[in-house]
């Protein structure tokens, strides 16, 4: 639960003092100490309950394309992507089309670039080889869970301060904060008395 280990005191204190270490690590000052985010991980999660709260409750955004794109996939992919619509409509995605062999978009989620959307849907119907989910709850967890692993900032990109602060913050809304989409630990967090044990040698 969010409130077990931060009060919203501490949350607000780390908009003034994240920083990042070797493109990987977000940390940041919290009054018992630091926390240090692992910022693929954290954006995992941050995504992955925007996706499901969108397609739980039908309020996707979506941003309209200036010029549709037009992404081609064999039958099989066809029929996957047909059986994925109504959900991925409810994450944002405007189908004008769907043909034989292709499909037109006209509109995609407000957090995907237009230069990522193939990616994404790719890397979705690799997730989906092996079938659908049955349930509906189960197909949204998986498209949720794959589209965030596509989509989230990798290890190795350099964020500014203000992208620090909106991952961290963004985390700590989050309903299960402490571990990714994949149930990988997001964060873990250092006292001031662990450091002064550390020093006290």
């Amino acid at each position: 639960m969010t409130g077990s280990l931060f009060n919203d005191g501490e949350v607000e204190q780390t908009v003034h003092s994240a920083y990042q270490i070797h493109k990987k690590y977000i940390v940041s000052s919290i009054k018992s100490g630091m926390v240090i985010v692992d910022q693929q991980r954290a954006h995992q999660r941050v995504l992955y309950e925007q996706f499901l709260t969108n397609m739980t409750v039908h309020q996707a955004s979506s941003q309209q394309l200036l010029f549709p794109l037009d992404l081609f996939f064999s039958s099989a992919e066809m029929e996957l992507i047909e059986d994925l619509k109504l959900s991925l409509v409810n994450t944002g995605f405007v189908f004008e089309e769907t043909m034989k062999d292709h499909i037109v978009i006209s509109g995609i989620p407000v957090n995907v670039t237009e230069s990522e959307v193939s990616l994404v849907l790719e890397q979705l119907l690799s997730d989906l080889q092996d079938g659908i989910p049955e349930s509906s709850f189960s197909q949204n967890d998986t498209i949720a869970k794959s589209m965030a692993k596509s989509l989230a900032v990798k290890t190795g990109t350099v964020l500014t301060v203000k992208e620090q602060e909106n991952l961290v913050n963004g985390l700590f809304a989050c309903k299960e904060p402490n571990v990714s989409p994949f149930q990988k630990p997001t964060f873990i967090t250092m006292r001031v008395e662990d450091l002064d044990k550390k020093f006290a040698i």
